[in-house]
């Protein structure tokens, strides 16, 4: 792999990286949304490059990511209500 493409990582992939290092703080924690993130990469919201139709992410933009994407929330089921 070029090491210019060492330093992107693929939407979902960062999503991942960013939900995973949620998670680990705490079990409960809401993550981010894929549909949510893809919608702020095509307009432009997120820091991200589109190539081909993947949209792909610089590891150092990932604080960037996560700052501006809102958190998923957990909404309870109506059997719970």
């Amino acid at each position: 792999m070029a090491a210019e493409h060492k330093d992107f990582l693929s939407l979902t992939e960062a999503l991942a990286v960013l939900n995973r290092e949620r998670l680990a703080r705490d079990a409960n924690a809401h993550c981010y949304a894929p549909s949510t993130a893809y919608g702020y990469a095509a307009a432009g919201r997120i820091p991200a490059e589109r190539r081909g139709r993947a949209y792909f992410v610089r590891r150092s933009d990932l604080p960037v990511v996560a700052d501006r994407l809102p958190l998923g929330g957990r909404w309870p089921s109506a059997a719970a209500v």
